[in-house]
């Protein structure tokens, strides 16, 4: 009997469509959950590795999310293309302290935006 059962604490939602900037970076978000989330991005050389604090979340034109607090907890390569296309990344960060209002606003992207389990 395989057991599929979420092992985090938060579980996490596979997202539809939704984008987050860091600074320079601007990723695809992959999921998301209550604790964090994760995004593909494309690496370039010319690219600043130190992560940010802070991010901002597009849910297409319906929603803006920004002042997001955020700590780095993974950046791997997923993808390592030649040439000028850089290479394709995953990062994965964990939200910070989020007042009541980012709570709702994260209940309300999460529910607009992810594909559901």
């Amino acid at each position: 009997m395989e057991n599929n059962r979420e092992s985090r604490r938060c579980p996490r939602f596979p997202v539809k469509d939704g984008v987050i900037a860091l600074d320079s970076v601007y990723g695809e978000i992959i999921d998301v959950s209550f604790g964090g989330l994760s995004f593909r991005y494309t690496a370039y050389d010319d690219m600043t590795t130190e992560p940010a604090e802070f991010g901002i979340i597009f849910g297409g034109e319906e929603l803006f999310f920004d002042n997001l607090p955020l700590t780095n907890v993974c950046d791997i390569v997923i993808d390592e293309k030649a040439g000028e296309a850089g290479e394709v990344r995953r990062r994965g960060m964990a939200f910070g302290e989020l007042v009541p209002e980012q709570v709702v606003t994260l209940a309300r992207f999460i529910r607009q935006f992810s594909l559901g389990k």
